[in-house]
């Protein structure tokens, strides 16, 4: 596309301040729930075969269907599950969205560093019950030190800065998989992801709580 502002954009439009209000008002959203058991349902899915990549999460994130123009539990807010297994690392990655993780089962520690090493007085050292956080554009890997399975909620503002068109990523790890989140520019947070392999994906999981 060759770009002149001899005219302006196409695109581009002048209203009225009520107008324009208008064009802001959202759908109001009901309250919601997820069964405990549909999650639980949907987090046996994952196993040691079908991790996608070292940094990635394997997990399910619950969805409100009343929230336009976004997606997410709740307006701007995100609530993921996911595994780490036995002696499993999730290697280190950032992104200028805040986590907050509650650990419900499992024993391991999380580790944040701008180095991306393993040091022991940088790690948060977590078991079931605890609740730690990841500041926004943090270097953090997660390990799990227990012979059960690690599970996290992780709570993230990331639908909000997807929407302001501003959320960054390096995952994994390293400038040179700096990723901008927007449509056209990268198909997945990940940028070792490619379409074909979001599509081809095998272990995609809908599942629609009843109860």
């Amino acid at each position: 596309m060759e770009w002149t502002n001899e005219n302006g954009f196409d695109w581009c439009e002048i209203v009225d301040i009520d107008t324009f209000v208008g064009r802001l008002l959202q759908p109001d959203t009901r309250p919601a729930k997820w069964s405990g058991d549909d999650i639980r349902r949907a987090m046996g899915y994952f196993n040691e075969e079908n991790r996608r990549h070292s940094d990635q999460r394997r997990g399910v994130t619950l969805v409100n269907n009343d929230i336009a123009g976004s997606a997410g539990a709740s307006p701007g807010i995100s609530l993921s599950f996911q595994p780490i297994l036995p002696g499993e690392t999730l290697d280190f990655h950032r992104h200028n969205y805040i986590a907050i993780y509650y650990w419900i089962e499992g024993e391991g520690y999380t580790v944040i560093d701008d180095d991306g090493i393993d040091r022991e007085e940088h790690r948060q050292y977590w078991k079931a019950g605890d609740v730690t956080t990841s500041p926004a554009w943090s270097n953090h890997a997660h390990v799990c030190t227990s012979e059960t399975p690690a599970l996290q909620l992780a709570i993230h503002d990331f639908p909000e800065l997807c929407y302001k068109r501003a959320m960054l990523s390096e995952d994994p790890d390293g400038h040179e998989h700096l990723r901008h989140m927007v449509k056209g520019v990268v198909p997945s947070f990940n940028a070792l992801d490619t379409q074909a392999d979001l599509d081809d994906r095998e272990e995609k999981i809908r599942i629609v709580s009843k109860g």
